[in-house]
């Protein structure tokens, strides 16, 4: 059979990634109506996604043309008085999640951080976890939140540093969930051979990672064992591809999946679990290596007692984090074990 073209791919992903805005659109209404948090960001508009999304395919489908910048940067109000700059402050947000759900919670926690910090915030994000990572080994950014795999690369690339990790429900680990539509007849990971399936980012855990290895551990290969796969770039967009359908599985963050399953049960009411992955260290809080030690110092004592900020307190429970605590780099060498173990069974089978 003729190879499928990699512009024949993207056109693939184009339309899946408008499917899911058009269905998403009104879920998130529905949310924003119940979470008054959110009413303020709403959704882009359909016409500028459209676009955005045409731009994106037609660059990626010439390579004789630069490509489109994904860079998102926004500066987060202050109360700052006029003729009085602060110091700015670059915070990076891997794409976990989509961008403006991103957004409308993540501003917030900003805002809070900058005030503690008496700094400017701005906001930096990225479309893959990649670029995130780049960000912190060029010293773009002076810190960032970003997926545990990515940690583990940077970190033995770089060195890349925790400086915080936040505890949700009294625990600083996390799974991988299998998901598939509620009613599909699929009960396990081996009942979607042949169907299609949904990944974050070659860069995540537990939208790509998990998956592979475990697939890898029983002598399968993704191209293979699946008839079609395609990536969503979140965690959440990966949920609404199986909520309506347009996947059969798909691999996920449960911290992701159980946070939508507090405040949108009609979408996750849509998907079942039928894998549940071991315990991996949660996704830390980062800064680059060589960050000045004062700025280093001051921001691990804000993220580490952010909690006792009311106001922070009260937004951190929205997004179902119990406090940032101490990490070390010891709570990721699952990750690092299982990332090595595919790059050499790669390499052998070349």
């Amino acid at each position: 059979m003729e190879k499928v073209s990699e512009c024949a791919k993207k056109a693939v992903n184009v339309v899946i990634l408008i499917k899911l805005y058009l269905k998403s659109a009104a879920i998130w209404g529905d949310a924003m109506k119940e979470h008054s948090s959110m009413r303020r960001n709403p959704p882009y508009s359909l016409a500028l996604f459209l676009l955005i999304i045409l731009a994106l395919f037609t660059v990626s489908c010439d390579s004789r043309k630069p490509q489109v910048d994904m860079e998102k940067v926004a500066p987060v109000a202050s109360n700052a008085p006029a003729g009085n700059p602060k110091k700015v402050l670059r915070i990076a947000v891997a794409a976990m999640i989509s961008p403006e759900t991103t957004r409308t919670y993540y501003e917030e926690l900003l805002r809070l951080i900058s005030r503690r910090m008496g700094r400017e915030a701005v906001f930096v994000q990225r479309r893959t976890y990649g670029e995130v990572n780049s960000l912190v080994k060029n010293r773009e950014v002076d810190v960032a939140f970003v997926c545990s795999g990515p940690y583990t690369e940077g970190h033995d690339e770089f060195g890349m540093e925790i400086i915080a990790v936040p505890v949700v429900h009294g625990e600083k680990v996390y799974h991988s969930y299998i998901i598939v539509p509620h009613d599909s007849p699929y009960s396990s990971f081996a009942d979607l051979r042949g169907h299609k399936f949904a990944f974050v980012d070659e860069g995540s855990n537990s939208g790509y990672l998990v998956p592979a290895y475990m697939l890898a551990k029983r002598g399968e290969k993704i191209p293979t064992y699946f008839s079609e796969f395609f990536f969503t770039h979140s965690h959440d967009n990966s949920i609404k591809a199986v909520a309506d359908e347009l996947a059969d599985g798909a691999a996920v963050d449960s911290l992701i999946w159980e946070f939508f399953n507090t405040i949108n049960p009609e979408l996750t009411g849509r998907t079942k679990i039928i894998e549940k992955s071991p315990p991996y260290g949660i996704p830390p809080v980062v800064v680059p290596a060589g960050l000045d030690s004062e700025l280093k110092k001051q921001l691990k004592h804000v993220f580490l007692s952010l909690h006792e900020d009311r106001e922070a307190a009260a937004l951190m429970k929205k997004l179902q984090i119990d406090r940032f605590a101490e990490g070390n780099d010891g709570m990721y060498n699952t990750v690092r074990a299982m990332n090595r173990w595919l790059k050499t069974r790669e390499s052998e089978q070349r």
